[in-house]
């Protein structure tokens, strides 16, 4: 087993490739699907390229949503579009700017109503409402590895954010979601293009039931911490990859 960056590897070299730490792909798309694409040709990729490739963009909310699912309202557009058509969509009193590719909560703007004067939405960004149980509730992060629940953990805003990043100030807390959670949890793993090897979802608890605020299949941090046979799943799961 090696640590290897994705810019110098040379696929051809190993039995398995798993992605972990690949966070400057958000500003590299082009070249990180490109080398996505010649790993999958020549040693397994997990996770698949098909699902690493379909969980880039942030546009597969939507088709969550078409399907269903209970995601937060989402609003995406193909030529800038004013703010505060994102306020008359959601009924909202903020929302929350936020890049089509992007993670770690980076490159987001939070706006009232008054601030949106003339603030347009561009292409490569998508408005959501901001809930406001994420200042309370924080988000329950549910770990799956081979389509199996793992463990979870609940993250927590600070300092008056509304982003739980511990990068940002929030905070983690050890988690133990009911049955109910679960299987709402399982309901996106299975709205997969194809399994994953391990992914995480991302909800917000609401008066109304889990909203999906991510579901995180490319490099997804999967805070061992709390899982304690992580490992092992992991294990067993790349084992029967190679099988």
């Amino acid at each position: 087993m090696a640590e290897v960056d994705w810019r110098v590897c040379d696929p051809a070299r190993f039995d398995l490739l798993l992605i972990r730490t690949t966070w400057d792909y958000v500003d590299h798309e082009a070249e990180f699907l490109a080398f996505l694409d010649r790993a999958g040709r020549v040693a397994p990729v997990a996770n698949d390229p098909a699902v690493v490739t379909w969980n880039l963009s942030k546009r597969y909310l939507q088709e969550l949503a078409g399907k269903g699912l209970p995601v937060i309202p989402s609003l995406f557009v193909d030529e800038p579009t004013p703010a505060s058509a994102a306020f008359e969509a959601f009924g909202a009193g903020e929302v929350i700017l936020k890049p089509v590719v992007g993670g770690g909560g980076f490159g987001q703007s939070r706006l009232t109503r008054a601030q949106a004067e003339g603030v347009l939405i561009q292409p490569g960004q998508f408005a959501q409402p901001l809930v406001p149980e994420i200042m309370t509730a924080g988000e329950v992060s549910m770990i799956f590895v081979d389509g199996e629940f793992c463990h979870a953990v609940r993250k927590l805003p600070g300092g008056g954010d509304y982003r739980i990043h511990v990068i940002h100030g929030g905070g983690e807390h050890p988690y133990d979601p009911g049955p109910a959670e679960i299987e709402a949890a399982h309901a996106f793993v299975a709205a997969l293009p194809v399994p994953a090897l391990a992914c995480r979802v991302d909800v917000i608890p609401t008066p109304v039931g889990l909203l999906l605020m991510e579901l995180e299949a490319i490099e997804p941090h999967l805070f061992p911490t709390y899982g304690a046979d992580l490992g092992g799943r992991m294990a067993q799961a790349c084992g029967r990859l190679l099988a």
